[in-house]
């Protein structure tokens, strides 16, 4: 996680302005990809799982068929991207390969967390955000002397995930042989698949819309402003995202389990426990982080030496504020989640990225950078107010 924030913003001084800004909306469409080939099905299932154990395997098996034909199924839209020109047609096959193997990684990832695995679960993380890092950095920069290029970045990276991948499944097949033995691998339940795409939809919906909220901006800047300009404002999103990388990582992925855990167990003590738990790591993480990185900017701008960043350093401070109340959202975002109250859940997030996208529409081609940060300040703060509505609301009922 922190070589691979390290690795974009070193990137961001040895590319020129235009290549970074290229490699920018390599790494945004990734990501927004990532979540259109899952559905968000991984809602659904780790539900189903906590709540059913005994058919743990089957489910799994199932998700693995889900996500195989989402696989095949994206192929023309990500073919259409690219004729596009959002990205350079060059990278298409590297990407293709990327976000398979990143996807299905990160479904590890969340599977190793589900079942209170988390040395695996960092393990895997720290092979596909770090160790390939390590390597083409020793190997390209120290050993063949050349600069890093965004070729290099895409097939180290197809590497490391692979490996992750390959290891995952490896320990998967070791510690539940006996189940997968039993298990009639090319026996679909396809009501079963219908059903958590049904109920998986408005989690998708709303994870779309906050993505709509994160990343549409880079697509906007790219067509009002140009490449140059998309460079300079996901350099200060990415360095301001650090904060959301680790409270998921630390937070979220961590105590969330345990707080479905006990609100299905519909146990009260351990229910007020964890939420007490979950508010306060939520918040001390959050701050915290946010005090570093505020310090941490002026040296990195001295070092980049690029005018052109240090001219838009107010966008950094604005898109630093938007993600500290991103982040104070989440904890009424899986409290709303936790008592299957989704139409909570999906609406304040509809409700915010329509406005993120007219906002930035209207003010973008006029102010240029800042309008797009403000656009995603306002946005979060809409749907931490909703939100945390709705949770009250709810909250003063009765929960049973």
């Amino acid at each position: 996680m922190g070589s691979k924030f390290l690795l974009i913003i070193a990137l961001s001084k040895s590319l020129t302005t235009e290549d970074y800004g290229v490699l920018s909306m390599v790494l945004t469409t990734l990501t927004f990809l990532m979540f259109f080939l899952g559905l968000d099905f991984y809602n659904f299932s780790h539900r189903e799982i906590i709540e059913n154990d005994s058919l743990k395997v089957k489910f799994l098996v199932n998700q693995f068929w889900f996500h195989l034909i989402c696989y095949v199924v994206y192929i023309p839209i990500i073919y259409i991207i690219f004729i596009n020109d959002i990205i350079p047609l060059s990278y298409i096959i590297p990407f293709y390969l990327l976000l398979v193997l990143e996807h299905f990684g990160q479904e590890l990832f969340r599977f190793f967390n589900l079942f209170n695995k988390p040395n695996q679960a960092n393990l895997i993380l720290l092979i596909r955000t770090g160790l390939w890092i390590a390597i083409m950095v020793i190997v390209e920069y120290f050993i063949l002397e050349r600069p890093i290029t965004i070729e290099h970045v895409l097939y180290y990276w197809i590497a490391g995930s692979f490996l992750a991948v390959l290891y995952s499944l490896i320990y998967v097949f070791i510690i539940g042989s006996t189940d997968f033995k039993t298990i009639n691998w090319f026996s679909i339940d396809k009501k079963w698949i219908k059903t958590g795409i049904r109920i998986s939809l408005p989690f998708f919906f709303g994870t779309i819309a906050y993505k709509i909220i994160e990343y549409s901006d880079r697509y906007m800047i790219d067509w009002f402003l140009d490449k140059s300009a998309v460079g300079i404002y996901s350099f200060y999103a990415n360095f301001a995202n650090i904060i959301n990388i680790i409270v998921s990582t630390i937070t979220i992925t961590l105590i969330v389990p345990n707080l479905l855990r006990a609100i299905s167990a519909k146990e009260p003590i351990e229910i007020e426990k964890q939420i007490s738990k979950f508010f306060k790591e939520l918040w001390v993480t959050t701050l915290g982080v946010s005090v570093i990185v505020v310090f941490l900017i002026f040296p990195v701008l001295s070092w980049q030496d690029k005018p052109e960043f240090k001219a838009e350093i107010v966008v950094y401070f604005v898109i630093l504020i938007a993600n500290i109340a991103f982040n104070m959202s989440l904890f009424y975002h899986f409290l709303l989640y936790a008592y299957k109250k989704d139409n909570s859940i999906l609406k304040p997030t509809i409700y915010a990225s329509l406005a993120n996208i007219v906002l930035n529409l209207i003010f973008i081609p006029k102010f240029g950078l800042i309008a797009a940060a403000l656009s995603t300040l306002l946005s979060f703060l809409l749907i931490l107010i909703l939100k945390r509505k709705y949770w009250l609301d709810f909250n003063s009922k009765d929960i049973e």
